[in-house]
């Protein structure tokens, strides 16, 4: 299952933010940036990815953020997640973070029917995080999970999520710099017919994650570790006229190897997008900015 139709949350005060760099080594603190300098690059680099998008026959819902009180409302992907006729909403790790769904949540009403939604909410368990498609990454296509363990991809929330939606649930642990990665969807996406992982970087399950991978069908594209700090297992796939689309950053695509670019372009166009102010400063890429939208999408 793929999808064409994407929602993006358009910055109002996009900044480093101090409560999720507690456990996300990727964001890099200013020290000559200001929080207005930062904001306006910011803003730039989302439209263009916006207008990028839209060029490419991608349907762009866009949510406007009004206030400074949520840095990171601009990665929606992590708040909520949908299915066909159903709504995911995240426990968030960091406050400022829960605060998000329900301030975009009148936009949110006008793009999905929330009078058809069956609404699946794991918030109000502050112990046990599991932060939407940043902590999962779905094989929509043989209905297979994948989570590495982190503060915010506890066990117990990931074996619930991928029992309640229907999911084989595949968890592993993976580390960079001694620390767990913060997100599984820093460090691999799957796509329909291959998958995207910097696999060096399990340190427990590596075997059964990539035989998952290889039973369900997929090429395996392995990433190193410059790839990987440029965010190409950040990428995300997304349905084109002629041909998938793999959307990634433009810094991954320029360090891509030539082989793992060749692997990519036997399946996909490549999109890359400009957004190294966000990722810099926010810890995530591309990939985290693009909530799928499948609620309308048939599942037969």
């Amino acid at each position: 299952m793929i999808t064409d139709r994407v929602i993006l949350v358009r910055p109002y005060a996009f900044k480093f933010n101090k409560e999720t760099a507690k456990d996300n080594i990727y964001q890099v603190k200013p020290k000559k940036t200001t929080e207005e300098e930062m904001q306006e690059r910011a803003l730039k680099e989302f439209d263009n990815a916006v207008d990028l998008l839209r060029q490419n026959m991608i349907h762009v819902d866009v949510i406007e953020d009004f206030d400074d009180t949520t840095p990171d409302s601009i990665f929606p992907n992590n708040v909520f997640v949908t299915f066909p006729g159903k709504i995911f909403i995240s426990q968030m790790y960091t406050e400022n973070r829960n605060e998000e769904y329900e301030k975009i949540l009148p936009q949110l009403k006008k793009i999905i029917d929330y009078n058809k939604a069956e609404i699946i909410d794991f918030r109000n368990n502050e112990e046990r995080v599991l932060e939407g498609t940043g902590a999962v990454v779905i094989d929509r296509w043989n209905n297979i999970c994948y989570g590495s363990l982190s503060k915010r991809c506890d066990k117990d929330e990931f074996l619930k999520f991928a029992k309640m939606f229907g999911l084989k649930p595949i968890y592993f642990k993976a580390e960079d710099h001694k620390t767990n990665i913060y997100h599984t969807n820093v460090m691999m996406m799957v796509g329909e017919k291959f998958a995207i992982i910097a696999d060096d970087l399990i340190t427990e399950n590596k075997d059964e994650v990539l035989k998952s991978l290889r039973d369900s069908g997929k090429e395996i594209i392995s990433i190193n570790k410059d790839e990987f700090d440029n965010y190409a297992g950040n990428s995300i796939e997304l349905k084109g006229r002629d041909k998938n689309i793999l959307v990634i950053s433009k810094s991954a695509f320029e360090v891509l190897t030539r082989e793992n670019r060749e692997k990519i372009e036997k399946y996909d166009k490549i999109l890359p997008i400009d957004v190294t102010t966000i990722s810099k400063f926010g810890g995530g890429s591309i990939r985290c900015m693009i909530a799928e939208n499948f609620f309308d999408i048939s599942e037969a």
